[in-house]
């Protein structure tokens, strides 16, 4: 790892990027709709991300070991395709907690990944979720409206262009890797990349 390692704990999670077209996407979105929803906060274009498995405090020191393993994952797959879905809502459906937009896994790949990299992470001590994974885009948090929030009124994420019939070529976007991201709470965008971990071609 080419980055200074730091004495202070960090705060890390495992996840897969936006293509740089689905980002300027959902920021142009976000720009046009914002005022209409009152969340408390938006995604910045960069934080942008579908995560894989949270890690939470973790030492510097582990950092090489854990990138290894990650590495040695990362060249058990081969790039897959994933497709943009629907937007949804976590928590109560008149006031939620987090809006997001929906990923569609026809291939199963992103789930045998993030198997294979929960299943890699647990000899470090990093234990799975008992809740299924529900792979998801955080578009807002914390809605603040005085209205009860109505989720038949949020216009389409990515608006429908290809013929019917047609797949929609700017919905699907290709996985050829994963990232190590580090925390900043107080900083926008929030999250660094600490090393990247290529998949085999």
């Amino acid at each position: 790892m080419d980055k200074q390692i730091k004495e202070q704990p960090m705060r890390l999670f495992i996840a897969i990027k936006l293509s740089e077209e689905l980002k300027s996407k959902l920021e142009g979105w976000r720009e046009q709709y914002q005022t209409e929803f009152a969340f408390k906060k938006w995604t910045h274009r960069e934080d942008y991300h579908i995560t894989i498995q949270f890690l939470g405090d973790v030492e510097p020191v582990r950092l090489p070991a854990i990138s290894k393993k990650l590495q040695t994952i990362a060249h058990q797959f081969h790039p897959f395709k994933l497709k943009f879905g629907k937007a949804g809502i976590f928590g109560v459906e008149t006031s939620p907690k987090v809006l997001w937009a929906g990923v569609i896994d026809y291939n199963h790949m992103l789930n045998q990944l993030q198997e294979a990299v929960t299943n890699g992470m647990e000899e470090f001590g990093f234990v799975k979720e008992s809740r299924p994974y529900h792979p998801h885009i955080t578009i807002a948090q914390k809605y603040t409206g005085n209205e009860p929030f109505q989720m038949d009124s949020v216009p389409s994420l990515l608006p429908q262009t290809a013929p019917k019939g047609q797949e929609e070529g700017e919905a699907f976007w290709t996985i050829n890797e994963f990232v190590l991201f580090s925390t900043h709470l107080h900083d926008r965008p929030m999250y660094e990349i600490l090393e990247s971990f290529r998949m085999e071609d």
